[in-house]
């Protein structure tokens, strides 16, 4: 999805309208216009036809643009982007450079002459649409009245039918809102270093806005909204595909993850940290994806069960990502007997011996029941192992003090063995969390910003990735996109 729906519901309508783009330097205005052109001609072909686009750019010249958006060009012919910068007004004709076509250049001396010029490009096009890039150069160098002028373009829109997007530096509040028809705002942060950017819907007349605030991504120099992470779909995923483990590297089944990391290395250890307001089914989803394809390679798995993950979703799973048949012989589920209502005798007459149920009296009793099953799956002939240890339930029931020692004995027997195991923290577990981070190969964190899940590397540093689910070939898939 490269822009949301309500600009697409907005632009849609027949009257003509004025679209305002407000951002500081850097934050994506040009590269927003662009990719709004492209989006129009692909999202509504039979109304919006490329031939009927103009960029007027008064800041760089064509060339310029050509490198920094060389698929612009592959969209726009050269005479559709038209030089306007101010050092042109009031030059005659036969004075420009030889070589430069006068169609590709827009002379002007004040506001009548700009908007005399602009109309002339425009009277002959259905459904036009102009960008202005940038609108307050066109002020500064026309000396006009911006309220005046924005007036008049608003009229010349709606006379023509057409689409007027002016382009302006700053995010503030001015008398040039009251006038157009909608405002868009992009602006950008740092974080710990990385960049965040957002796209504020502020005002589309006429068009419903569901959701105004965004993140997006100016990777590859075109702008796309990032992706929600649909718990929905996500529990829709089914026809898993294996990824097979490599020499001394596991993988994770997920191939975007694998491809930030290249894959796990044997004896490590992979923390999640986990902020508050991440969905449990986002951490679910990596759960599953792990699990089967460890499972499906003749491997065992062991699970002390992040938040809200019951055997009853696990089982559910099996189903869709093709475990069930291993559920029995080469997984383990841990469970605290003290909360397990008679689940667990019920399971053991249905013959489900990976329900484990421990009851709780100190932390050796988990630490006597763990030694116990991961001796079972070695001695099944489980080639590797697999251990995911949620610290959100046990830090209920163990408290503080013990989860040090008992994340310890996590790293070093999965170091010792050469397995893998994957150990997430949460908000409520920051004093664990450290110690965690200290013990593992691997940190990542996940937070959600406007709506976003958010993945990045800890240690080793990774760019930021937005983690979502998409349909591959019809079939919903976990997906990770580079935020740029």
């Amino acid at each position: 999805m490269t822009l949301p729906r309500e600009i697409t519901e907005f632009l849609n309508q027949e009257q003509g309208q004025t679209l305002l783009i407000k951002g500081k330097s850097g934050t994506g205005k040009s590269t927003l216009a662009l990719s709004l052109l492209g989006h129009l001609a692909e999202a509504l072909p039979e109304k919006f036809k490329v031939e009927n686009f103009v960029y007027l750019s008064t800041r760089v010249a064509s060339s310029s643009l050509k490198t920094q958006f060389p698929w612009a060009f592959q969209m726009l012919s050269e005479n559709q982007i038209i030089d306007a910068t101010p050092s042109l007004m009031g030059v005659p004709e036969t004075t420009l450079e030889c070589g430069e076509p006068f169609t590709n250049r827009m002379v002007y001396s004040d506001e009548l002459t700009f908007i005399s010029a602009v109309n002339d490009r425009l009277q002959n096009l259905a459904n036009p649409v102009c960008v202005i890039d940038s609108f307050d150069a066109i002020i500064e160098a026309a000396q006009a009245d911006p309220q005046r002028l924005t007036s008049a373009l608003t009229n010349l829109g709606r006379i023509l039918c057409g689409k007027i997007i002016l382009i302006v530096e700053g995010v503030e509040e001015s008398t040039l809102d009251h006038i157009v028809d909608g405002i868009v705002c992009v602006t950008k942060e740092f974080t710990a270093e990385r960049m965040w950017r957002s796209f504020q819907l502020i005002k589309l007349r006429g068009t419903p806005i569901d959701q105004g605030m965004r993140g997006f991504s100016l990777r590859g120099s075109r702008f796309t909204i990032l992706h929600s992470f649909d718990a929905e779909q996500a529990n829709r995923v089914s026809d898993f595909e294996v990824i097979a483990h490599t020499g001394g590297r596991f993988s994770s089944g997920v191939p975007e993850l694998d491809t930030v990391f290249g894959g796990f290395r044997r004896g490590s250890t992979f923390f999640i940290d986990v902020a508050e307001g991440v969905a449990n089914e986002t951490i679910h989803s990596l759960v599953f994806s792990m699990v089967a394809n460890f499972l499906r390679q003749d491997s065992g798995v062991v699970i002390v069960p992040p938040n809200k993950l019951s055997f009853r979703r696990l089982k559910a799973a099996s189903l869709r990502y093709g475990f069930v048949d291993q559920l029995n012989t080469r997984l383990r589920f841990f469970a605290s007997a003290a909360t397990s209502l008679g689940v667990s005798s019920a399971t053991g007459e249905l013959g489900e011996p990976y329900y484990k149920t421990v009851a709780f009296r100190e932390g050796s009793d988990l630490e006597n029941a763990w030694s116990m099953v991961l001796e079972e799956l070695r001695n099944q002939g489980c080639k590797n192992l697999l251990s995911i240890v949620g610290f959100g339930w046990l830090h209920s029931w163990l408290g503080p003090t013990e989860l040090p020692r008992w994340a310890t004995r996590i790293a070093n027997d999965t170091a010792t063995e050469s397995n893998l195991a994957v150990t997430i923290g949460y908000s409520s577990t920051k004093d664990i969390n450290r110690y965690l981070a200290d013990l593992a190969d691997i940190h990542v964190q996940l937070a959600v910003k406007e709506g976003v899940t958010v993945f990045h590397g800890i240690n080793p540093s990774t760019p930021q990735y937005c983690i979502f689910t998409h349909l591959v070939e019809g079939n919903p898939q976990i997906g990770f996109q580079e935020i740029g």
